[in-house]
């Protein structure tokens, strides 16, 4: 399992040495483990020769009981604001060190990029990511992103740790957070976390547009009703 989370962290892979250290084994230990793994589908090896997650593992990931049964629950819920505010609705969860999309209800007039369930996206510069990750320690943090470049999507992405940070203490703030064409251009998304009952976040809701669809004047407002919407949900996770 450590190595798992290992790898899941790891955005391009590591080196059987890199392995061995991170887990404290043998190498003959680690090698024996990556061939075991690999051989079953759950690990594969990258054209530079490191070892990665493999197809296996994330279709076993993607099959979350938990998960779809929540995204099944929040679906009609993700419809009504969909057409309440004319804007792509979807419920995100945390995977790794990216968000996953596990429900989405798709606006009349779409906007903002394209979306599926089991869409991968990226933390630093994404509303959901943020939400997702705005409860979690420094130390929890350094584990996500410690030696990991962030991405430049535009000339708005986050690309410090210590910028995400200062980030995520306004998210904390006020109880919504804000991609403002930080992963493409043009494109805006305002997003909250949802928590179960006893309190640890376990999704975000979002809703995603053009910049044309959500001004900037809109994106407070919007905030509000993400954070009403997360309460609904988590209200519908506590009855269920």
């Amino acid at each position: 399992m450590n190595l798992f989370e290992l790898l899941a962290s790891s955005r391009g892979g590591m080196t059987l040495s890199e392995l061995s250290r991170k887990l404290s084994l043998p190498k003959s230990t680690a090698h024996y483990l990556i061939y075991t793994l690999e051989t079953r589908g759950y690990l594969q090896r990258t054209r530079d020769g490191r070892h990665a997650l493999g197809l296996r593992f994330a279709k076993l990931a993607a099959t979350s009981t938990a998960e779809l049964d929540f995204g099944r629950l929040a679906k009609p819920y993700l419809r009504q604001i969909a057409v309440r505010l004319d804007l792509t609705t979807a419920l995100t969860a945390l995977r790794g060190a990216e968000s996953v999309v596990i429900a989405i209800a798709v606006a009349a007039q779409v906007g903002g990029g394209g979306a599926w369930v089991g869409r991968h996206v990226d933390l630093h510069c994404t509303a959901q990511g943020k939400a997702l990750i705005a409860a979690l320690s420094d130390d929890e943090l350094g584990e996500i992103f410690g030696g990991r470049e962030f991405a430049p999507f535009t000339s708005k992405t986050i690309l410090s740790l210590s910028a995400l940070k200062a980030d995520l203490a306004e998210v904390r703030a006020c109880g919504f957070s804000i991609n403002d064409e930080e992963y493409f251009q043009g494109v805006r998304a305002v997003a909250a976390p949802v928590f179960d009952p006893l309190g640890v976040v376990v999704a975000a809701v979002s809703v995603r547009g053009t910049s044309k669809q959500i001004p900037s004047s809109r994106l407070a407002p919007l905030g509000q009703e993400m954070v009403r919407a997360s309460r609904d949900l988590a209200m519908q996770l506590a009855i269920h």
